[in-house]
């Protein structure tokens, strides 16, 4: 009896040790996020641009400057000074890239294009001897980025840094009234352009799984130097009469997004 009872004891203390085995053995091993993959997604958000305007001049015979035309021999160049404005307002496009991940390092290359309303205007007087009122606005209406990414994976949280190509389509407007000095009393003159700026864009952000899913939410910080491009105005019914500039933009991007990994 006694050692019946002992092959019990043994017996049922066995069992339940396998069991706890098994059950250790049959547990689901942790799998760490996976970034590698095509992504496809959209975002949206906020610019404050500045503008830089220089060689500024105007090539009249006098319309434009605020005297009858003839006035001056034909082709005469008013300078001006160079300027500087702010431009500010909402954007949102589409992103598309993809991801290579070694460890908790993720390397990867996206672009993205943005259909925006990031625009400003100013108005102010000519010199005292020309004497015109110059209303000028610009509009950064589209634009679009080509960067490399690099990023530190916690998980499914996800920090990284971007560099690469920026480009963007800035139009711009001017309106000159003729008349005496601080009284433009004359005709309204008007000329518009539109140039492709070329440049770059650094910045970075984080990037976040949405309960492990292939959904992610992003927040993006990026500062893009568009470079700049010489503007030339023509005036229709002004005798002729044309402008130049050169502006230079550059832009603070704070954007939110989200991305479907395919």
């Amino acid at each position: 009896m006694k050692k019946l009872l002992a092959i019990c004891a043994v017996f049922f203390g066995l069992v339940p040790a396998a069991l706890a085995a098994d059950a250790v053995d049959t547990a689901p091993a942790y799998v760490p996020y996976d970034w590698s993959g095509f992504y496809l997604g959209v975002n949206g958000g906020y610019s404050r641009a500045d503008t830089e305007t220089s060689e500024n001049s105007i090539t009249t015979t006098g319309v434009l400057v605020g005297v009858g035309p003839g006035t001056f021999p034909p082709g005469t160049v008013f300078t001006g000074p160079d300027r500087s404005g702010e431009m500010d307002g909402a954007f949102g496009g589409i992103q598309a890239g993809y991801n290579l991940q070694n460890g908790a390092w993720v390397y990867g290359v996206e672009a993205d294009y943005q259909y925006a309303s990031i625009h400003g205007s100013e108005s102010f007087l000519g010199t005292p001897d020309e004497g015109p009122s110059y209303e000028t606005s610009a509009e950064l209406r589209h634009f679009g980025t080509l960067r490399g990414r690099l990023g530190y994976a916690f998980d499914t949280f996800l920090v990284y840094g971007t560099a690469g190509l920026a480009v963007g389509r800035l139009e711009t407007d001017t309106n000159i009234t003729g008349g005496l000095p601080d009284a433009p009393t004359g005709p309204t003159y008007s000329a518009s352009a539109n140039e492709t700026l070329v440049g770059y864009a650094i910045g970075g952000g984080v990037e976040a799984a949405i309960g492990r899913s292939n959904w992610t939410v992003k927040g993006e910080y990026l500062y893009a130097d568009f470079g700049g491009e010489d503007f030339n105005l023509s005036f229709p019914d002004s005798d002729g009469s044309t402008a130049f500039g050169h502006t230079e933009v550059d832009a603070h991007l704070l954007r939110i997004g989200l991305n479907y990994r395919f």
